[in-house]
């Protein structure tokens, strides 16, 4: 084995697992008991599974297991539990999940004695390392993972009869992902079941039931189509709201609308807009009100809307009462998507300080193991690709553009990545020393996440507002602020 890897899996000679941390550290449980980091020497001798001569880096879990509080009986079942392994899983199981993923062997591995003297041929090669770590290539990566977990796309079924307002009512809750083409009186403006998608939300707009045509006809191509989407196995691909147009003028509940609200669609994804509200007489309201609650929808799940020529009255209590019920995964894409309420888009983002924290948390958690055993000054570069990980991932959660990446985050971290490896972490922290411990790397990591978040936030809130993003600058006077600031509150706390 001639390239070794973060999050490598190692395997001792005494059959415990572990996961390379750095060149010092490996994350184990050494009895039963918490997660550990321990040093190479406290490990022993041991392989690692590799491909081609290459550690498979197994990063995501090692950064979960260090941030872990859970208990385990020993390494084998931290090991499992982190690569979502039965729990009961042996050392064969685990050897052959490693395989059938990664095409990975044990090969074998030794972490020589690190010596003081920084020019070992062991501290040389491992500065090597560092310096062909692709920081650029490492932050795509994992921003393009973070987009996948907290930018999913929404697929919402917008279903009734023809002529109820269905097209309408999504072009002024969502804009553009609706043309105008689709929109009009007279003869239906949609054929079977049209897609209207952006990269934020994905539009299916239902036919409607049209003029010689059986309502058993409709229903069931409603119940195939509906079935088919929800049997797919990618959950991304299913319906994950139904809006159920009813015209409000007509007053009159069909047995087809109220078939399909009850035993085609889930009622608890279904919210019923009741159409031209504006030209809908108070009496009529009530009426259909009280059929509909009677088919299994509750009130709060039934909104009167008109469409934009008519006041857009009602489209911003579809729109919150429809951030609310969607899936957590596929809330922020949505809220984006909408155009009725600038102040909640705001809100969200605000809103989101509670998942980017724990990111944060996890990072510092990580660094501040990778640092257990004391890191000279010049080795400080081991938190690099802990540190991206988290701006990554702090980048998709706020949902920075391609644009904003390439022209902000990108040189950011490609400068950070320099200070380290440059040992210019004097300069942001006068009086460091000559090396780092785990207090300081699990500070330094808290502060550049905070730094971050901040800059993110802004940004997100500036593309609502329509004004210029703030430049994510390595700005060292502030960066020091920030630093100072989280060392003040972590002190505070203990």
């Amino acid at each position: 084995m001639n390239k070794m890897r973060f999050g490598a899996l190692l395997i001792s000679a005494d059959g415990e697992a572990g996961f390379y941390l750095s060149h010092r550290v490996v994350l184990t449980v050494p009895c039963s008991g918490v997660v550990r980091a321990v040093s190479f020497e406290q490990f022993g001798k041991c392989r690692v599974f590799a491909r081609n001569g290459v550690a498979v880096s197994c990063f995501e879990a090692m950064m979960h297991a260090a941030s872990a509080r859970a208990e385990f009986k020993n390494s084998i079942g931290m090991v499992n539990f982190f690569l979502n392994l039965p729990e009961n899983s042996s050392f064969g199981s685990l050897s052959e999940y490693m395989e059938q993923k990664h095409g990975a062997a044990l090969e074998d591995f030794e972490i020589k004695k690190i010596q003081d003297d920084p020019d070992t041929t062991t501290n040389q090669q491992w500065r090597s390392e560092m310096e062909q770590f692709d920081v650029k290539k490492e932050f795509n990566s994992k921003y393009e993972e973070a987009r996948a977990r907290f930018g999913k796309r929404p697929n919402i079924l917008v279903c009734g009869y023809t002529g109820s307002g269905k097209s309408s009512l999504v072009k002024a809750i969502l804009g553009g992902v609706v043309p105008d083409s689709a929109i009009g009186d007279g003869a239906p403006k949609t054929m079977g079941y049209d897609c209207y998608e952006n990269d934020l939300v994905k539009i299916w707009d239902s036919k409607g039931l049209e003029l010689g045509e059986t309502e058993e006809e409709f229903t069931a191509q409603t119940r195939s189509f509906v079935r088919a989407r929800q049997e797919d196995p990618n959950v991304d691909n299913h319906i994950h709201l139904v809006w159920y147009t009813i015209q409000g003028p007509g007053a009159r509940v069909t047995d087809c609308d109220k078939n399909l609200i009850r035993n085609i669609f889930n009622t608890r994804n279904v919210i019923v807009v009741v159409t031209k509200s504006d030209i809908t007489r108070p009496n009529q309201k009530s009426a259909l009100q009280q059929v509909i609650m009677e088919s299994g929808v509750p009130a709060d799940r039934i909104i009167f809307t008109c469409d934009e020529e008519g006041g857009s009255e009602g489209c911003k209590e579809l729109m919150n009462l429809s951030y609310a019920m969607l899936p957590d995964a596929y809330k922020d894409a949505f809220m984006e998507a909408q155009r009725i309420d600038r102040e909640a888009k705001i809100q969200a983002v605000r809103d989101k300080a509670g998942k980017a924290k724990g990111i944060i948390a996890a990072a510092t958690t990580a660094a501040a193991g990778a640092a257990a055993i004391p890191i000279p000054l010049s080795d400080a570069a081991v938190i690099v690709p802990i540190q991206v990980t988290m701006i990554a991932t702090l980048a998709g959660l706020y949902g920075l553009k391609e644009e904003a990446v390439k022209q902000s985050a990108l040189p950011f971290v490609a400068r950070l990545a320099g200070v380290f490896l440059a040992t210019s972490l004097l300069k942001l922290i006068p009086g460091l020393g000559s090396a780092i411990n785990a207090t300081v790397a699990g500070t330094l990591t808290g502060a550049m996440g905070l730094y971050v978040k901040s800059n993110f936030e802004e940004s997100a809130i500036a593309r609502i507002e329509g004004r210029p993003a703030p430049d994510l600058g390595f700005d060292v006077e502030l960066f020091k602020k920030f630093y100072a600031e989280y060392k003040k509150n972590k002190d505070e706390v203990k």
